[in-house]
């Protein structure tokens, strides 16, 4: 460990010359208003961001600088040019009207995040990238009001939680196109690569009106970076644990028709069990996700096209287990083999005005063995939109509208009637304004799902602009999620409880959600930052409910008869100065509960896997050759499955701790070099055994569900990446 730190340290790089020269006065500007947070780089080196006037100062005449800025393109110049006055003043261009790049993506026009009345949270990819997890679900997890959690102690199944509601009220989008589907809100985001990822848009709050079901606690929008002409990316990485990842990415062609092509792929066949009871902590794994991406430009309208193929093997199970046992008796394994792809295209005009049409497809097969117990599954889907920008017959004054077809195809081997092909045609439509310090965006959804009656979801989007560092958005809607009964639950397929539908079937769920939010933007000559507080509550009617407690051997899939109530605090506050100093830090209080029995009394039953509470923390300092990075997570506690009197259904808080240091070479024409040296899981925080009846698990008593921590102990990593900019 001293001989890796001397080298990454101590080790020599190419040192920019600066020459004695009179200082300049950087100014970003998108033509509108200052830029504050833009990073600046100088020849090839990140020296500093710009503070809340979008200004840098800098010694001029030295070599060539590039800014990047969240929300706009990224724009190179030459630091000798235009700077005879000592200021130099440069002009982003938003990225707000590019395919792949929209600032908000919970209108249909897009719109600059400061001015948009939809609460919106944007976290740019470098901060993902800061956390150096192994997947895009990973480092989701250190933000507020998001959570990852694991459904299964052995096989690793995870989803992503947006205020404590679970993943299928997530909607996943990739460049604005919904991957929708009951396997979507599992595996949609698994694989994807962080280094083609430009920025994350998560919206907490009702998004039905505007997406439709699935749609209610939120959206998540993997927005992909734009191409550019020789942009190049490798890295690889090892920890201790044995696991192996590597990524590469290349763009070709021409400017206005180029295409990326990249792989990503994990090996990880080390069994740990560092819990003692016999099983893997953490499964092992064999992923290839390949990716194949198109962007066309014309003078009128500009498309892309994204095209990914995800392939997977994992197991968990018994650390003795072989590849002869799998579907025995003879020694207990969990072996599930993925096959998922997906394709996403859209069209839309360059300046913003006019008609966009995106679409999507997905298929997936799974083929897994719990025990002896075979899951067969399989899903097709497609969707295509089209809707317009806007019609407006006053100033500041727009009608918007569109209308979507989905086609959903679901069946699964197991007992449940989960089976299902369906229509679902959508009209959709909103009114946006602005007028003095206000502005909203209203809008209405209507469809008609061919297993189901009509389905209509308002919502009302209003900010009002007090001051200008002052905003305080209003925002509400109705959401609803159609039957879709995902039954890859690892309590029924392991054969401890069977599956059950109530009788009379299940009802669509509906629910009213609300959160009000208040920001303040923070800054000086040095450093720009923000701080916000939202309350945010959802009231559910007929929820769908996997109910683990009315018969103790089966999980009955039922409609509540009463009311769900998930409401909640949070708070988040971010930091940028002009040294390459970053911070963020952010806190939730959360609290979800079933009325049923206790309705009218007003004592609900908790909700499980839903903490009490959560906080976040990154602090960081990125310097033109070396960086560190901090970042923690402490949860609180929470429900988990009650089975007997000899096992607590209430977890113990935790904190999870990751830090990593790192140094960067640059040579002329070559790239950016970095090493990172971290560590995963610092204080190695790890909850008890999940699992239970480890002693005869072909037993009823067996099970796996009451993950709610770390499985995987401490762990050192070492990481190289290669970065080429292009044109």
């Amino acid at each position: 460990m001293r001989y890796v730190l001397v080298l990454l340290f101590l080790g020599c790089s190419p040192v920019v010359e600066l020459r004695a020269q009179s200082p300049c006065t950087l100014h970003v500007t998108d033509g509108v208003v200052d830029v504050p947070g833009a990073t600046v780089w100088l020849n090839g080196r990140p020296v500093g961001s710009t503070n809340a006037r979008g200004e840098w100062m800098w010694p001029s005449g030295v070599g060539r600088l590039r800014i990047e800025a969240l929300g706009y393109k990224v724009l190179e110049v030459e630091g000798d040019e235009g700077c005879t006055t000592g200021r130099q003043t440069v002009r982003l261009s938003s990225l707000a009207y590019e395919l792949g790049g929209a600032t908000v993506v919970g209108s249909m026009s897009p719109t600059r995040l400061k001015e948009s009345p939809i609460r919106t949270a944007v976290i740019s990819g470098s901060s993902l990238s800061d956390v150096h997890a192994q997947d895009l679900v990973e480092s989701l997890d250190f933000t507020t009001g998001v959570r990852e959690t694991v459904g299964c102690g052995v096989c690793g199944t995870n989803s992503v939680y947006l205020n404590g509601m679970e993943g299928a009220y997530s909607l996943v989008l990739l460049d604005g196109v919904p991957l929708l589907g009951g396997l979507a809100s599992a595996y949609a985001l698994d694989g994807i690569p962080l280094n083609m990822v430009q920025q994350v848009e998560v919206i907490q709050g009702p998004s039905s009106a505007r997406f439709g079901s699935q749609a209610v606690g939120g959206v998540i929008n993997v927005v992909l970076a734009p191409l550019h002409q020789g942009d190049a990316f490798s890295s690889l990485r090892l920890d201790g644990h044995g696991r192996f990842q590597t990524s590469g990415s290349a763009v070709l062609g021409r400017e206005n028709a180029l295409w990326q092509v990249g792989v990503d792929g994990i090996h990880f066949q080390r069994r740990i069990d560092d819990n003692g009871d016999g099983f893997t902590d953490a499964p092992n794994m064999d992923r290839v996700v390949t990716t194949l991406r198109h962007q066309h430009l014309s003078n009128e309208r500009q498309s892309r096209l994204t095209a990914r193929l995800f392939v997977e093997e994992r197991f968990g199970g018994e650390t003795g287990f072989r590849e002869v046992d799998r579907g025995t008796d003879r020694a207990y394994g969990e072996c599930i083999d993925l096959l998922r792809s997906e394709m996403t295209w859209g069209s839309a005009p360059r300046r913003g005005r006019g008609w966009t049409f995106q679409g999507g497809g997905a298929f997936h097969r799974q083929n897994s063995t719990y025990g002896m117990t075979a899951f067969d599954a399989q899903e097709w889907i497609a969707n295509v939109d089209a809707f317009h920008s806007g019609w407006s017959w006053s100033e500041n004054q727009y009608l918007r509208g569109g209308a979507s077809l989905l086609w959903d195809v679901y069946k699964d081997e197991t007992p449940a009637s989960s089976d299902m092909n369906v229509w679902v045609p959508s009209l959709f439509g909103e009114y946006a304004g602005e007028a003095g310090s206000w502005s909203w965006i209203h809008g209405v959804r209507v469809e008609k799902p061919s297993t189901q009656n009509w389905v209509v979801a308002p919502r009302i989007n209003v900010k009002w602009t007090p001051h200008s560092i002052w905003d305080v958005r209003f925002n509400s809607g109705r959401g609803y999620r159609r039957v879709h009964l995902f039954t890859e639950e690892h309590a029924a397929l392991d054969g401890s409880r069977d599956v059950l539908i109530a009788e009379g079937g299940l009802n669509p769920e509906s629910s009213w959600n609300a959160n009000l939010v208040l920001t303040r933007t923070l800054g000086t000559e040095r450093w720009t930052g923000s701080a916000s507080i939202q309350a945010f509550g959802t009231l559910f009617n007929q929820r769908i409910y996997a109910d683990y407690d009315s018969l103790p051997n089966a999980i009955v899939y039922r409609n509540i008869d009463g009311l769900g109530w998930n409401r909640g605090v949070s708070a988040d506050v971010w930091l940028n100065d002009v040294r390459g100093w970053q911070a963020a830090f952010g806190a939730t209080w959360l609290s979800s509960e079933l009325f049923e029995s206790g309705i009218l009394t007003g004592q609900g039953d908790p909700v499980e896997f839903t903490p009490s509470w959560t906080t976040n923390l990154r602090v960081g300092q990125m310097r033109p050759s070396w960086g560190w990075n901090f970042t923690a997570q402490s949860v609180g506690r929470m429900t988990i499955p009650y089975y007997n009197e000899s096992f607590n259904d209430i977890s113990a808080p935790y904190a999870l701790v990751n830090a990593s240091v790192n140094r960067s070479f640059v040579h002329d024409g070559g790239g950016r070099h970095t090493l990172t040296l971290g560590i995963q899981n610092v204080t190695n925080a790890t909850q008890p055994s999940p699992l239970l009846g480890t002693d005869d698990p072909f037993g009823e008593e067996f099970d796996a569900s009451r993950v709610y921590g770390p499985l995987e102990g401490r762990r050192v990593f070492l990481e190289w990446t290669w970065r080429r900019s292009g044109h």
